[in-house]
């Protein structure tokens, strides 16, 4: 046998998995494990226990944890790892109230204040919408890309004011509302009404329409308001029945 036989015949060893995709597939698993109930609110989370479970070594586990705090669905602690964030109900009724306020007058300075610009951008955000109307699954890309737009149509609108405080204040409104507003794409399927809620707004906008992009805008956020109740429900029936209920399309 040749060299070059020997080396074809013999096992190949597998690529070595780089730590990139594991912190990636730690990362994903976690979430959905948070976001699904499998994790409860103000659970403590083991390190050991969770490697164990991922299939991973504790680094590219504790990186996961890093990008799920920085989401606001872990909170570190120090000296005693982390925990699942507990979602505050009122606190994010209160957070939804302000945030009405906040994004009905951006929506309504915006269509003042928007250039041709910025109109292309807010065309271009929705076009992706409409696309991903047409193609989206439960997956859990899927419910991700979800709330990326939605989150963008809004984020683009107020850098359409040229209101550098009202930005600042919309974006620590946003980061305190992200646990609730997966929570609420997640086990709350409404794509068709966000789709045409966020149309609503859009076209007001380009259609330098004040008074109606700000009312659209405001009747969105009012619907997240009366999901959040509706979220508020489930917990409750989870915690009832002692284990975990369907989640909305699956």
């Amino acid at each position: 046998m040749t060299i070059t036989e020997d080396a074809e015949s013999a096992p190949r060893r597998a690529a070595p998995v780089k730590r990139g995709s594991l912190r990636k597939r730690a990362y994903d698993q976690l979430k959905q494990m948070i976001l699904s109930g499998a994790l409860s609110p103000g659970e403590r989370l083991s390190e050991i226990r969770l490697s164990t479970a991922l299939g991973v070594s504790r680094t590219p586990l504790r990186e996961a944890l890093m990008s799920l705090e920085t989401e606001g669905l872990v909170i570190g602690k120090p000296n005693s790892g982390y925990i699942v964030v507990q979602l505050d109900i009122e606190t994010v009724r209160e957070l939804l109230v302000a945030r009405e306020g906040l994004d009905g007058y951006a929506a309504e300075l915006a269509a003042r204040t928007a250039t041709n610009a910025d109109l292309d951008r807010l065309r271009g955000v929705m076009e992706q919408i409409e696309d991903l109307g047409r193609t989206r699954t439960r997956a859990p890309e899927h419910i991700a890309r979800e709330l990326e737009l939605g989150l963008k149509v809004h984020e683009v609108i107020v850098a359409a004011t040229g209101n550098r405080i009202l930005c600042e204040m919309t974006t620590r409104i946003y980061e305190q509302l992200r646990t609730a507003l997966w929570l609420e794409v997640l086990w709350i399927d409404l794509w068709d009404e966000a789709v045409a809620e966020h149309r609503a707004i859009v076209e007001a906008v380009i259609a330098r329409d004040g008074p109606q992009a700000s009312e659209a805008a405001r009747r969105h956020v009012r619907g997240s308001i009366e999901n959040i109740s509706r979220i508020q429900n489930i917990q409750l029936h989870r915690r009832r029945a002692g284990g975990l209920l369907p989640l909305a399309g699956v």
